[in-house]
């Protein structure tokens, strides 16, 4: 009776432990070795999200304007018969594609719309406006652009607009980020997908005899691999929803941050990638960690 209820209790525990699927497939133990897996793959991906959301960020303040850069170049009106030698000049330049002056009518308006509307006239602030040279610059940028701009300006006593400048050099430094943050998501995913594989290879070695039987009695490569495939995917994406809701306090916690420089970052944008790139880190981590299963065909 005793061993009965033992057997019986056993039975429960291997249950509980396991998960059974349509068809007869069955998940290996979700044990410790896998929550810690999840865990870390989870802080990772953590890590990955908070930097693309700082590439966010940045792609708010920045705004549409990073889609038609152009620059502005002033000259007093004591200094305006150097204009047309400043034009030519900003033309030489490489990484310039055009160079327009702003007419007085131009100015006019932008004057009355950013004072106040149709009933303010602005005459007689336009006369006392400089003269304003408009830039456009060649995409890809040239590194050297904005000196060379800033060195012809203060030649023939002209002034650039500060705050255009440092947009650019954001809108460049954006550009670095991104590029550096492809690559660390890139080396993050593959140290990512070999944390699982190791993960599945211990569950695969201990439960050798069990795998071994299976092909022993005729299981295909595929039916073995597969139990071990959809825990790596579970793995993946359950780290990677994870690490969508540790980012939800951040983003809180720096609202009035976001308030201040006008950015509403949202958390939501990073869902499906976090989840479905999860999801393959799991996938290739589980295929890196069956890849020895073969067939008894294969190994005679």
């Amino acid at each position: 009776m005793r061993k009965t209820s033992r057997t019986t209790t056993k039975q429960l525990d291997e249950h509980k432990s396991s998960m059974r699927l349509p068809g007869g497939w069955q998940l290996p133990p979700f044990g410790a070795h896998q929550i810690l897996a999840l865990a870390i793959v989870a802080v990772a991906l953590w890590s990955v999200s908070i930097v693309w959301l700082v590439l966010q960020a940045g792609e708010q303040w920045v705004g549409s304007w990073q889609d038609d850069i152009k620059v502005h170049v002033y000259v007093d009106k004591p200094y305006e018969a150097n204009v047309p030698l400043l034009e030519s000049s900003l033309r030489d330049i490489d990484g310039v594609a055009d160079v327009r002056r702003v007419s007085l009518e131009e100015a006019r308006d932008w004057m009355e719309a950013w004072l106040g509307g149709e009933d303010l006239n602005a005459e007689s602030f336009v006369k006392h406006l400089p003269v304003s040279l408009e830039i456009t610059l060649e995409v890809p940028r040239v590194a050297s652009v904005l000196d060379d701009i800033r060195d012809a300006a203060l030649a023939r006593h002209g002034e650039v607009n500060a705050d255009e400048f440092n947009l650019v050099q954001a809108d460049d430094l954006l550009n670095t980020i991104q590029g550096l943050a492809w690559f660390a998501t890139m080396v993050l995913a593959l140290a990512m997908a070999l944390i699982i594989s190791n993960t599945l290879r211990m569950t695969l070695l201990a439960r050798a005899d069990e795998v071994h039987l299976m092909r022993l009695m005729g299981a295909k490569e595929w039916f073995v691999r597969l139990p071990f495939v959809l825990e790596g995917l579970w793995l993946g994406a359950g780290a990677g929803f994870a690490a969508w809701i540790l980012i939800w306090p951040l983003i809180w916690l720096t609202s009035d941050w976001q308030s201040s420089l006008s950015v509403d970052l949202s958390g939501w944008s990073l869902f499906l990638p976090l989840l479905f790139g999860g999801a393959v880190v799991g996938g290739l981590g589980a295929l890196l960690a069956t890849t020895r299963i073969v067939s008894p065909e294969a190994e005679s």
